[in-house]
């Protein structure tokens, strides 16, 4: 109950906690307009594709993001330092493997002469691809940060007493994983719309 009450009050202190969700709720609608412009603006050079299979690799990558992220703030609340380091090292990873899976699903369209200026349905593609891979490179910033702090201070017991007696440290974890939450929704539901148009 004392946590809670401490973590309340370090909500009410926080900026972060407030604007974040305000950004997450503002890239989910922006995608959600995007997306419906993508799926129901069909015109007369809307070009039929195959999506390429990486992305279905780029999908299974960013979900293991969400995996990992998901027991974070339980191992910090247990003082797993080990735990903690792992999940967000492995997150870091397979967000990067994710950045690099786009790029090349990019690659492979380019190769079969589907570019931004193809037609509407490529560049909608692009469009929406690129811009929630700038909102994943922004998670990945965030992530090294992160890997950074547990890195740096947890080096020998007082500074891990101190990393895992913050209770400011534990709700920045925790935007951390509703950020990367969000962002691999969003991913789902585009690949899921892409498939229903790409397949």
């Amino acid at each position: 109950m004392a946590q809670q009450d401490k973590e309340a009050r370090i909500k009410i202190r926080e900026p972060f906690t407030i604007v974040v969700h305000f950004l997450l709720a503002g890239i989910v609608v922006l995608f959600l307009g995007l997306t419906y412009g993508y799926l129901f603006q069909m015109g007369q050079n809307w070009l039929e594709f195959k999506l390429p299979k990486v992305f279905w690799l780029s999908t299974i990558s960013i979900l293991t993001v969400s995996f990992f992220l998901q027991r974070l703030v339980k191992l910090y609340d247990n003082d797993k330092r080990r735990g903690v380091r792992r999940n967000l090292l492995g997150a870091f990873v397979f967000a990067c493997f994710f950045v690099y899976c786009q790029l090349k699903g990019w690659l492979l369209l380019q190769q079969n002469e589907i570019t931004l200026q193809t037609s509407p349905s490529s560049s909608y593609l692009y469009l929406l691809t690129g811009l929630h891979g700038l909102h994943v490179l922004v998670g990945i910033i965030f992530l090294m940060v992160a890997v950074f702090r547990a890195y740096m201070h947890t080096t020998d017991e007082i500074k891990t007493l101190l990393y895992f007696n913050d209770p400011a440290r534990r709700v920045r974890l925790k935007l951390l994983k509703n950020y990367w939450h969000t962002i691999d929704f969003l991913w789902v539901f585009l690949f899921l719309v892409f498939l229903y148009r790409h397949a």
